[in-house]
């Protein structure tokens, strides 16, 4: 063998070793990301009683839609009963905590490349987002729309559930990062559900109709976050991560990412009709 094909063999050699070892990181890279994925899942499951707690500050007082069970709403019931002027309600803010916190880890995994929203989609899903608009009254501490009373006005528990909401809302205020990477968080998972049509299409519509005049700034937000979090050597992984959200917009070009209205009215017709039939 001449010098020529030894040449030749050891080049093939190296690339074949270099081929192995990227197999071999992109294989770890993949456990990592299933190895993240499983963790969130069993925190998911572990706090699932402050979800439920978190749905109930969220909501109306007697509103029919919850998430705790019957015994458990009840013991909500009376522990917003004993809330206090004076003394701050830490069983509530302990759920807030826990639920954000979580949130707020979860997004910066994300923002920082380590796990991807298709692998914790599965985790929460339609199951938070159908609930995510008591999360999103704590966040953005709009619940102006939950004190009509009418002209009797509100009785004692609804006030003291009103007085509970805002010592809550005003902890995330006090702790913009959390309620910011929340907010972010909700606007991905909304836009992974929006793409595999997970949820109503009536839903998804409506929101489409909202982002017409927030779009932009939820991926403002998700940008300066994602660049914040990562530095100026990530603009790649921030763009990317921006214009996913727009899986949940509108589609203004043809080939461009989006929800298409034609679509849509095809599915909210057969949605429909399939819920009326049942």
């Amino acid at each position: 063998m001449n010098e020529a094909q030894l040449t030749a063999l050891a080049t093939v050699l190296l690339v074949l070793v270099g081929g192995a070892q990227v197999g071999i990181l992109l294989g770890q890279r993949q456990q990592q990301r299933l190895d993240w994925a499983e963790m969130y899942r069993r925190r998911w499951i572990e706090l699932k009683g402050d979800w439920a707690t978190v749905v109930f500050l969220g909501r109306r007082a007697s509103d029919y839609y919850q998430v705790a069970h019957h015994e458990d709403l009840q013991r909500l019931r009376e522990a917003t009963q004993a809330t206090s002027n004076s003394v701050a309600s830490s069983w509530a803010q302990a759920s807030v905590r826990n639920i954000c916190g979580m949130l707020s880890d979860l997004c910066s995994r994300v923002l920082q490349g380590h796990i991807q929203v298709q692998d914790v989609y599965p985790i929460f899903g339609s199951e938070l987002l159908r609930q995510g608009a008591p999360l999103r009254v704590l966040l953005d501490g709009n619940s102006s729309h939950l004190q009509a009373y009418g002209r009797l006005g509100p009785t004692e528990e609804e006030k003291r559930h009103d007085i509970l909401r805002r010592e809550m809302t005003t902890w995330l205020v006090c702790h913009d990062g959390i309620r910011r990477r929340c907010l972010i968080m909700i606007d991905l998972l909304w836009a992974e559900a929006a793409r595999l049509e997970d949820l109503p299409p009536y839903e998804l519509i409506q929101a489409a109709n909202i982002k017409k005049g927030t779009g932009h700034l939820n991926r403002a937000r998700l940008r300066t976050e994602a660049f914040r979090l990562n530095r100026w050597w990530s603009w790649r992984k921030c763009l990317r991560l921006a214009n996913y959200l727009r899986h949940s917009e509108w589609r203004h070009v043809p080939w461009r990412r989006g929800l298409s209205k034609t679509r849509l009215k095809k599915l909210d017709d057969a949605w429909t009709k399939r819920y009326l039939n049942t």
